[in-house]
């Protein structure tokens, strides 16, 4: 992993432009951005971040902030020059510290075939209750405390 990673939640949305480019170096070829700004739930919230290596913005992914009760990710794409160098994972790290911090308990997505294993070995597994999704709950470990 290169040093020098930096993790941005954004303000605003990602430009079409910016977005089909990041589609485009990832073999996507689904060029409709129509949805990619409104939440499915209601009462949720999209929110992009970005990596950025240096000055360069390397990867994006779309959160839809559901709390108290999760945060689906979708779009995440790590720039091809960029890959099988622990960004993705750095950066689904990060997802879930930026999800903690809000509150949110647990992350969900939709994995492709081939990014399957991926998300696997970051310790997602498949969702009983919704058919091809993966979640992963991330709440830290709470201390009980025992009435003596």
């Amino acid at each position: 992993m290169q040093p020098s990673l930096r993790f941005l939640p954004l303000s605003a949305p990602l430009t079409d432009k910016v977005l089909l480019a990041f589609r485009k170096d990832a073999g996507w070829s689904n060029r409709d951005t129509s949805g990619v700004h409104k939440a499915g739930q209601p009462g949720g919230l999209v929110q992009w971040v970005t990596v950025e290596s240096g000055k360069k913005r390397v990867g994006i992914a779309r959160l839809e902030l559901a709390p108290p009760q999760f945060c689906f990710v979708s779009d995440l794409i790590v720039l091809s020059d960029y890959r099988g160098r622990g960004v993705g994972e750095w950066f689904m790290r990060q997802i879930e510290q930026h999800c903690m911090g809000l509150g949110i308990p647990r992350v969900l997505l939709q994995p492709m075939d081939d990014n399957r294993a991926f998300y696997e070995k970051l310790d997602f597994v498949a969702d009983p209750l919704a058919a091809g999704f993966l979640k992963k709950d991330i709440r830290p470990p709470q201390r009980r405390i025992l009435p003596f």
